[in-house]
């Protein structure tokens, strides 16, 4: 979890969107509640759209898969 962290915050340090959607992602990957899947899929999700970034669709099909757009 230190690692995860540690990527987070790097991520926002940055402020490079391919790495905050990147980091987001993988945080949600390793969560096995789904408020916790869905909480980091949320943020990467709203980095995404900022950025127009490529996987805003698939983050979108993923939270929607969890009722949560």
């Amino acid at each position: 979890m230190a690692d995860l962290h540690a990527d987070l915050l790097a991520a926002h340090a940055t402020g490079d969107p391919d790495a905050l959607v990147a980091s987001y992602v993988a945080a949600a990957d390793q969560q096995d509640e789904i408020e916790a899947v869905c909480f980091f899929l949320t943020n990467a999700y709203v980095f995404a759209l900022e950025a127009g970034h490529p996987r805003t669709g698939e983050l979108r099909e993923r939270l929607a898969a969890h009722g949560r757009v």
